[in-house]
């Protein structure tokens, strides 16, 4: 999200991080202060930055957006209504700012993401989201609001709902340049369960292994997980022993330690077993 975007890459000893804290510049102390945890020295920050900032302007707009960033989601000390109130005034002053469109998706999150015992006004939250989508259709927000309306749908785990996203999403990743298409091959996989649809479950598990997107800031992805899932949903969902094998055999190559290895071993081993037994039936039978 924007917001990391913004943030300052810290240095990783903690010489480093004192130095980055008293910088000069309260927008740039706002924001590492915030990626810290230190949610108060972030808030002094950002105040001092909007108050130091020439009116309207793009520098004003940005701590204006870090401070209803930390009043929204710092725990404890939040304050959601002052935060609403921010991100409005940033639609206000500046709606063609990428920031309006991130602060637009803010506004529609606080309405998903509810207190423990509250359920969220679902029908509000799909016009919010929505809403990011036809105000800013080409921004990086719209295209996050794209995946969190599609997986609420997904997630109601009934047919209707989540034949309705399958169609958004499909067509989605029909265009290579798309961003998230990880994400959005992840939620056709489960829409594709719901369905009972095991074959198009496991291409769209396939599909997102093949386009998980690396952190630059950190290039070890463990896909030891997704080998797994993949193995036994052929295995056992659609009986193609040929790509379980590929897929148990990645897992125990790539990840030796990992201590899903002996379940791999043993499927192996099953699977072996199973195929020969098969072909001394059918031998057996007379067939070759």
């Amino acid at each position: 999200m924007v917001q990391a975007a913004l943030i300052v890459l810290l240095g990783s000893s903690c010489k480093q991080n004192a130095t980055l804290l008293q910088s000069d510049d309260p927008l740039h102390a706002g924001w590492n202060n915030y990626s810290l945890g230190e949610f108060d020295q972030a808030q002094f920050f950002f105040e001092q930055a909007v108050a130091e900032a020439p009116k309207d302007s793009d520098a004003q707009l940005t701590a204006l957006y870090g401070l209803a960033t930390t009043l929204n989601l710092r725990r404890p000390g939040e304050d959601p209504e002052r935060a609403q109130e921010l991100y409005r005034r940033i639609l206000d002053t500046a709606p063609a700012n990428d920031l309006a469109a991130w602060s637009l998706l803010a506004l529609a999150r606080m309405q998903h993401l509810v207190p423990v015992g509250d359920d969220p006004d679902y029908e509000q939250v799909y016009k919010a989201y929505q809403d990011v989508i036809d105000r800013y259709p080409d921004r990086l927000a719209a295209k996050e609001a794209f995946l969190y309306l599609n997986s609420i749908l997904v997630a109601t785990l009934k047919e209707p709902e989540t034949r309705r996203a399958l169609a958004s999403l499909d067509e989605y990743v029909k265009n290579p340049s798309n961003t998230f298409l990880g994400p959005s091959w992840s939620l056709i996989a489960v829409g594709n369960t719901t369905l009972g649809n095991q074959e198009r479950r496991f291409e769209a598990e396939v599909k997102s292994l093949e386009t998980t997107e690396i952190d630059p800031t950190n290039p070890f992805t463990e896909f030891a997980y997704q080998y797994w899932n993949l193995a036994t949903i052929a295995e056992f969902e659609l009986g193609d022993f040929d790509q379980a094998r590929l897929y148990y055999r990645k897992l125990i190559a790539e990840y030796p330690k990992d201590q899903k290895i002996y379940g791999a071993k043993q499927a192996l081993q099953r699977m072996d077993a199973m195929e020969a037994k098969i072909r001394e039936e059918l031998k057996e039978a007379g067939n070759p």
